[in-house]
């Protein structure tokens, strides 16, 4: 793209290549020099030159060097020199669309020269490469070397607006501090905001602050004609009271959608950021009928790739919200919809604790990377991730499956760890061991950790005993299948590294297909789970109830994990909870590994004499109907293995839990 320089004779030449782009459509900022109110130079937006045809046939080139006023974006000045060059104006802030519209009230003009290597040059830099954090350097350097005598209106209202922007990403109350003192120095200062561009920073700055009076004030005063009366309320002035939609309930979300229909009963037209705005006040309330309506009046809304990141923003926003309303189909063409934009080009990385977050449309992204393309992936995934919870809702595994696979192909960034725990505990409920594995191995793949709630899931989903309804559904799977082995068998033949593949080929389960329970080899008390007598007929029934060496391999793979060994059961590194020691307790002993289930009962019992060494765990009231199997299958352990010590100091922890067995 080229950037040209023009001039022109006097001004009513310049207003003459105005009216000439008005008749051509195209758009262009007249900047009026104050207090003068004397049209000195305009701007267009990057246009093809043919586009412009005669418009500015009578112009001739600048003799300026350009490269002198491409850097000092207000060199050119003076009644009998004006400019039209792209580098004057930030073409984001002329249409409706751009972040500066949206967040800094709309239509600013170019700011004034500065002096290289002063506070306020380094304060501008910042601001064009939209850097929060320089721009309060700048501000502060302004105050501590005393060039406050410099400072004007302008430079206020792009300070307030970058603060602004920035708290409407990342919500940190010190931003708001850094607000404040801004306005106390103003004010100190004598320094007032009276253009359109200030008013509706403060009334922005006023409804973070949650003085939701105070800025509908600012708005009267603007209607009333207080401040000129050349200030009148725009479309920025209603998204500033937008800003912030926290509706409690009811009540706020009718002052909100009042506010709508006076905006609409003036002509104006909401831009993305209000309509945006009200659909998530109308989704956080329940509205369910005016969230349906605001959706079908976006529904036709142009959305063009000048500002991807926005628009991807407002897409994540819509699909959730048809998500609230049970509408996966309309959410999946808002999904296709933002796959269709195109990919931004910048690459500075967000942090990946900020990445690893629970995925959301209003995650936090810092504002100095709001813009990248890491950015837009995290809109993309979060769209993805809702549509495929709503399909698990709906058990809609298949569909849930394929959008997976989309995810991590389509998308830069992998699947967070909440939506692998979605997978996890719908495969879990089934006893779907082998899904759980590869889910597993897909973790491992994406690099996604696995929590030890997440690895509870697979222990427990191993050992628990079903209810009547799962046996009676795995009957009929076994009924149907062909005869190719347990299930999860192949967990073994390929896995990643970290995972234990050494197998006991020679132990063998406690369970007889073929005793009846009083002539079972299992202590009657060893509290092993019950499978029904007119099930035990089923060898392959059984094989997919219990997984005892799966949960073993579970187990191990966690311990690897922390960096645990096995026989180090005084470790302080993991803290044995109470569901996986009951699940591994059962594994071992039905592989006819009492020493095994005996030595996860004591890292449990040490582990609990850590932290409560004077009283009662709190597993006692929560969880006493788990706690009484462990030591119930404890006491079985120490009989079998004729310990009569051991088996004294399982009921002497049992009275200092409060724990009583009736046998």
């Amino acid at each position: 793209m080229h950037k040209v320089a023009l001039e022109t004779k006097n001004e009513a030449s310049l207003l003459k290549m105005a009216e000439n782009l008005k008749e051509k459509n195209i758009p262009f900022y007249l900047w009026i020099e104050q207090p003068e109110n004397i049209p000195t130079c305009l701007a267009t937006i990057p246009v093809v030159r043919s586009d412009l045809g005669d418009a500015l046939k009578k112009c001739s080139l600048l003799p300026w060097n350009f490269s002198r006023i491409s850097k000092d974006l207000f060199s050119v000045s003076g009644i009998n020199e004006y400019a039209a060059s792209l580098s004057h104006i930030d073409t984001a802030s002329l249409t409706s669309d751009g972040l500066d519209g949206i967040y800094g009230g709309g239509d600013l003009p170019p700011p004034p020269s500065s002096p290289k290597n002063t506070q306020r040059y380094l304060m501008y830099k910042a601001i064009h490469r939209r850097d929060p954090e320089g721009v309060w350097n700048g501000f502060e350097g302004i105050l501590r070397n005393n060039e406050w005598r410099k400072v004007t209106e302008y430079d206020i209202v792009r300070v307030m607006q970058t603060l602004n922007m920035q708290y409407a990403f990342e919500r940190k109350p010190e931003i708001l501090d850094r607000l404040r003192l801004v306005s106390d120095v103003c004010k100190s200062n004598g320094l007032t905001l009276a253009t359109i561009w200030g008013l509706n920073e403060r009334i922005r700055f006023c409804i973070a602050e949650g003085k939701r009076k105070e800025a509908y004030a600012i708005k009267q005063g603007i209607e009333s004609g207080a401040y000129g009366p050349d200030v009148k309320v725009n479309v920025h002035t209603y998204a500033a009271l937008f800003s912030s939609p926290s509706p409690k309930g009811l009540p706020d979300l009718i002052e909100l959608t009042d506010l709508f229909d006076e905006m609409i009963s003036k002509g104006i037209s909401p831009n993305i950021h209000i309509e945006k705005s009200l659909i998530k006040a109308a989704q956080r309330v329940g509205e369910f009928r005016l969230l349906d309506e605001v959706l079908k009046n976006t529904a036709e809304k142009d959305l063009s790739s000048t500002n991807v990141n926005l628009h991807a923003r407002f897409s994540a926003s819509r699909g959730q919200a048809y998500l609230a309303l049970y509408a996966v189909r309309p959410a999946l063409a808002e999904l296709h919809r933002l796959l269709s934009m195109p990919i931004p080009r910048d690459k500075r990385s967000i942090p990946y604790s900020l990445l690893n977050k629970e995925s959301s449309p209003d995650i936090s992204i810092p504002l100095k990377l709001s813009q990248t393309r890491e950015a837009y992936f995290v809109y993309l995934r979060s769209l993805y991730e809702s549509i495929i919870r709503i399909s698990l809702i709906r058990r809609q595994i298949k569909r849930a499956r394929d959008l997976l696979d989309d995810l991590r192909t389509n998308c830069y960034l992998p699947p967070t760890q909440t939506a692998y725990s979605w997978f996890v505990r719908y495969y879990a409920k089934r006893k779907h061991i082998d899904k759980l594995v590869e889910i597993q191995h897909l973790m491992l793949q994406d690099g996604v950790p696995i929590t030890e709630h997440i690895y509870t899931k697979f222990m427990t989903a191993c050992m628990f005993s079903p209810k009547q309804r799962l046996v009676d559904t795995l009957i009929q799977t076994v009924a149907k299948a062909p005869d190719n082995g347990k299930p999860g068998t192949k967990r073994h033949e390929k896995g990643p590294a970290n995972i234990s593949s050494v197998t006991d080929a020679s132990v063998k389960t406690h369970i007889d297909t073929t005793a009846m329970p009083e002539d079972k080899t299992t202590p009657a008390k060893s509290g092993l789970p019950t499978i029904p007598a007119r099930d035990r007929q089923t060898k392959k029934v059984i094989d997919r109830i219990y997984f005892p060496k799966q949960c073993i391999h579970f187990f191990e793979d966690m311990l690897i994990d922390l960096h645990v060994s096995v026989e180090d059961i005084g470790n302080a590194t993991y803290t044995p909870n109470l569901s996986i020691t009951n699940a591994v307790m059962r594994a071992y002993l039905m592989l006819e590994a009492p020493e095994q289930a005996l030595r996860e009962y004591k890292r449990l019992y040490i582990h609990q004499l850590m932290h409560y060494p004077a009283r009662a765990t709190p597993d006692t009231q929560q969880h006493a109907r788990t706690l009484r199997k462990v030591f119930k299958m404890a006491l079985e352990t120490a009989v079998i293995l004729e310990d009569k010590l051991e088996h004294q100091r399982i009921q002497n922890a049992m009275i200092q839990c409060g724990i009583q067995l009736v046998f």
